[in-house]
């Protein structure tokens, strides 16, 4: 009996596993709460970007030891989704557009902000990013990535983004930390309209890795971002079925534009 129970637990467990799914959504926190304060290094976000398709911070200075917030306002307005998966484990993948305006961009790093549910603010969890850039929409006909892969570990650094993520109706939730994840590029794209496609690893003792959508009070749409689930999909709301934008810091310089000189004879 007592090998039977065991086989039975492990297969609710698989069915109900981190990887089945797709997003966190209203439910129990879970997790082992925050301690006051940040524990450990705090990353800084960067003072000059060359594009942040944020914010995902709407409530700075209310979490655990004065560090910032972003709440899903399921009270406000209805959204319920914390986070959707993008983790190695599960399969599965985000991806979401820029575009880079005339002269060109020479891209050194781009930093992804998962969070983990159940983990301490510190250390990271968060183990390795792996990320393409396709010339279009992924999934559809005529896009190819221009640069990266699905499989290189690109992580340069992750630490606290002393951030916390969770919903407006569980005030005492702090089980999930938000971490920067900073992942190498080092290329050079030319004007255009571009899709990032991304994937993160992490601890296996913690839930995850998810990302977090753009968050922005008053507004329950904010992009149009994708998630791979064996399909690319719209990243929607669990309860508006709004459309979602994720957050993402394109670090680098702009490429300088040539002077032309003209004789006049």
């Amino acid at each position: 009996m007592k090998k039977a129970s065991g086989l039975l637990l492990v297969a609710v467990v698989m069915a109900l596993g981190v990887g089945a799914q797709t997003r966190e959504d209203l439910g129990p926190s879970g997790g082992v709460p925050a301690t006051a304060g940040p524990p450990g290094p705090v990353w800084n976000p960067p003072e000059v970007v060359l594009f942040d398709n944020g914010p995902l911070v709407n409530s700075p200075g209310t979490g655990p030891g004065g560090a910032d917030e972003s709440l899903a306002r399921d009270v406000t307005v209805g959204l319920t989704s914390r986070g959707f998966n993008i983790s190695l484990a599960g399969g599965y993948r985000a991806a979401d557009d820029f575009t880079v305006p005339a002269g060109g961009w020479d891209i050194s790093t781009i930093t992804f902000l998962p969070y983990m549910g159940g983990s301490p603010p510190s250390p990271s969890p968060i183990t390795a990013v792996n990320l393409q850039i396709w010339n279009g929409q992924p999934g559809q006909g005529g896009s190819s990535v221009v640069w990266g892969d699905t499989t290189t570990n690109r992580l340069a650094s992750t630490q606290f983004a002393n951030i916390y993520r969770r919903l407006e109706s569980e005030p005492t939730d702090a089980t999930r930390p938000v971490m920067s994840a900073v992942a190498t590029v080092g290329t050079i794209l030319a004007p255009g309209s571009y899709w990032l496609d991304w994937q993160v690893d992490g601890d296996i003792t913690f839930t995850g890795p998810w990302a977090p959508p753009v968050t922005i009070d008053g507004q329950t749409t904010t992009g149009n971002a994708l998630q791979w689930t064996g399909s690319w999909d719209p990243i929607v709301d669990s309860f508006l079925g709004t459309p979602l934008g994720l957050p993402f810091i394109v670090e680098g310089e702009p490429v300088p534009v040539e002077l032309v000189t003209f004789t006049i004879e």
